[in-house]
């Protein structure tokens, strides 16, 4: 490595220089002018060529799935992983904890609500995912709840969510359609 600064790494590789942006995990162990290596993820878009760098492949790969949440580009997936780190984010993820990603730089509620929504809604159908952050995909699809999802994505807490499903279900009963539940549920909220 050829040099460090405030979220990025100049690497010198056979010659050629590299700039990379990196999570603060990776500053805190790479040490200027020593050998390091990196995994990378190169970010193309018509105006701009930039090279993330990753110490493990786990925080590689949850940067990946970031990108994937409609919302999020590169500079918020970072400050989640500068911010958060993987096992946080798996914990606040698996908790449907809204007000941790929230306290993120850059993350704002809504964001926050889109990625527990998003991902969570991921987990069950993504083993990657369940993989990274160390849960089973059959014991996330079992808690998951598609009508408390819905009603986090309209901007329900989590908390308030899964109350409101839970008392449209008593009010209407099991075999309700998902439609009738949510509508209920937002009845139930107001």
């Amino acid at each position: 490595m050829a040099a460090k600064g405030a979220g990025r790494v100049e690497l010198d590789v056979h010659g050629v220089g590299y700039e990379l942006l990196v999570p603060d995990g990776v500053l805190r162990h790479i040490v200027k002018d020593a050998e390091a290596t990196l995994l990378t993820h190169c970010y193309i878009r018509e105006d701009s060529f930039t090279i993330y760098g990753f110490l493990r492949e786990e925080e590689r790969a949850l940067f990946r799935l970031l990108l994937g949440v409609s919302g999020v580009g590169p500079k918020v997936a970072m400050a989640i992983l500068s911010g958060m780190g993987v096992r946080a984010f798996g914990e606040a993820l698996n908790a449907q904890d809204v007000a941790a990603f929230s306290k993120v730089h850059g993350v704002g509620k809504k964001i926050a609500q889109r990625i527990v929504l998003e991902l969570r809604a991921k987990m069950g159908q993504d083993a990657e995912l369940s993989a990274i952050l160390g849960e089973p995909a059959a014991a996330v699809a079992e808690e998951q709840d598609d009508i408390a999802l819905a009603l986090i994505s309209l901007g329900c807490t989590p908390n308030e969510a899964q109350r409101a499903a839970r008392t449209a279900r008593d009010i209407l009963g099991e075999d309700a359609s998902d439609e009738e539940l949510v509508k209920a549920a937002l009845r139930a909220i107001r």
